[in-house]
């Protein structure tokens, strides 16, 4: 099995389509986690709240972002998607946050397969909006360390330069790797 994060490709037409692989399905409390070097996904924690995920979360492979992982995709669809399963999306949003004094961008993406064409942030349920800004500001409140901050959500352009920003970040972390000749 190839290595997730950085053997599967960003996407063919990044940043308009990008690959996703999902860690977390909708309505879940469970939090799994990709782990790189044992490639396998590993369950991280359960939710100390009552909380569940309001959409399948996940990566975007080739990214690395500003708190040193790839960069986080919530993915917008009817039906939980499972996990360590390859989606290819479109970004049409990002929330922005700081996870304790980490900036920790989420975007938001639906499947190219949706049967809808959602263009922005705009054209999804407002009440699912609202949710997801509720589950992010609060799924941590119960963790004594952790402290979320909420920055509001982001537009199309902005997420598509957090996106190419990532994969730029990623590109020079696995040159810094290279081993010397």
């Amino acid at each position: 099995m190839p290595n997730l994060v950085n053997e599967i490709p960003i996407g063919v037409d990044c940043p308009l389509k990008i690959n996703a692989i999902v860690e977390v399905e909708k309505d879940s409390n469970a939090k799994y986690e990709y782990v790189e070097d044992m490639n396998i996904f590993k369950l991280s924690r359960c939710l100390y709240s009552s909380m569940r995920y309001t959409c399948s979360y996940g990566f975007i492979p080739q990214t690395f972002a500003l708190d040193n992982d790839p960069l986080d995709v919530l993915i917008y669809n009817n039906v939980p998607i499972r996990t360590s399963t390859l989606v290819e999306v479109k970004p049409i949003g990002c929330l922005d946050m700081d996870d304790t004094g980490e900036k920790d961008y989420k975007v938001v993406a639906v499947p190219t397969s949706h049967v809808k064409d959602y263009k922005s942030l705009k054209d999804l349920d407002p009440h699912w909006l609202k949710t997801t800004l509720n589950f992010f500001t609060h799924y941590k409140d119960l963790e004594e360390t952790k402290t979320v901050t909420i920055n509001g959500w982001l537009g199309k352009t902005e997420t598509k330069k957090i996106i190419n920003e990532a994969h730029k970040r990623w590109n020079k972390k696995l040159i810094s790797e290279l081993p010397e000749l």
